[in-house]
């Protein structure tokens, strides 16, 4: 079991005969709240939330989508699948209430739950989250190799999406130090102090994205690809509260993806932090993120 954890390897049988693989940190006897990850992301990219948690009385549970890590691929799957997928989890674990929020590409998922309108959920938030492709200026402000990654996915042929993804697997898997001095060097400023500061935090990043890739590519190339399709969402119509955490400093998912949701989604509520990025303002904002998600 890795430090840090309550249960690393947690398993939901679901009823078409899938498993969904699933870590629990901090509280055990704490308010439920579900993390989904970002992407190219596993359940293990958690653990540094746990020590937060603990303190503020929380148990996190962070499930694996299909195809990453522990969770059995689903070829047909839509974001809509997830809430589904999220309901059994609920129901195996048995909580009458709890909180959900999503990083970067948990996002679409958050939002095919609260669409959803699923039993028991309460409070919902979105943090540095993707938007749809589709919007005039989504990849504003975005960092190119990010771009590049949106470019690639929208081909109906996967094979260059397909290598670039496997390339950074085999990148992350046999080059780990030299992922993180890229990362050190290239991200944003508030990015780069994070990491350059704290480069175990870029370790752990590092170890939770191997694990994405257990089972092989495929889950992570299906997922980059739905990032580019419709998500088949209708945003006018969402009736549940949603909180927004971005950073003005982010490249991956810019203030106008938050701009798009605040404009979009009727109840929001935008914090729009300075001076942070993708990897910093989760970082350095966990427990008032926590604190926020509390009933």
């Amino acid at each position: 079991m890795e430090k840090g954890l309550m249960e690393s390897n947690g398993v939901c049988w679901l009823p078409d005969g899938r498993y969904l693989g699933y870590a629990l940190y901090g509280d055990p006897n704490g308010y439920p709240i579900l993390y989904f990850h970002g992407g190219q992301e596993s359940r293990l990219s958690s653990t540094f939330m746990h020590e937060a948690c603990c303190s503020i009385g929380i148990r996190l549970i962070s499930p694996e989508r299909p195809g990453i890590g522990l969770s059995t691929f689903h070829p047909q799957r839509k974001f809509s699948h997830w809430a589904s997928d999220i309901q059994e989890l609920v129901r195996h674990l048995q909580l009458p209430q709890y909180s959900i929020f999503g990083l970067s590409g948990g996002a679409p998922h958050v939002l095919a739950c609260v669409s959803a309108q699923l039993k028991g959920l309460s409070k919902a938030a979105v943090v540095s989250g993707a938007a749809p492709y589709n919007f005039k200026g989504s990849l504003k402000g975005m960092w190119f190799p990010v771009q590049m990654m949106h470019y690639m996915a929208r081909f109906k042929n996967n094979a260059l999406l397909s290598k670039a993804i496997d390339y950074d697997y085999r990148e992350l898997r046999d080059s780990p130090e030299k992922r993180l001095k890229q990362l050190q060097k290239h991200l944003p400023r508030p990015d780069r102090v994070l990491l350059n500061t704290n480069p175990d935090y870029g370790m752990e990043f590092i170890r939770g994205a191997l694990e994405a890739y257990t089972q092989g590519i495929d889950g992570v190339v299906q997922e980059w690809q739905m990032y580019v399709r419709d998500w088949e969402i209708d945003f006018d119509r969402i009736e549940h509260p949603l909180t927004l955490w971005y950073g003005t400093s982010d490249k991956m998912a810019p203030p106008a993806r938050a701009e798009f949701y605040d404009r979009r989604i009727p109840h929001t509520r935008l914090n729009l932090i300075e001076n942070e990025g993708h990897f910093s303002l989760i970082r350095n904002h966990i427990r008032p993120i926590l604190n926020d998600l509390l009933p």
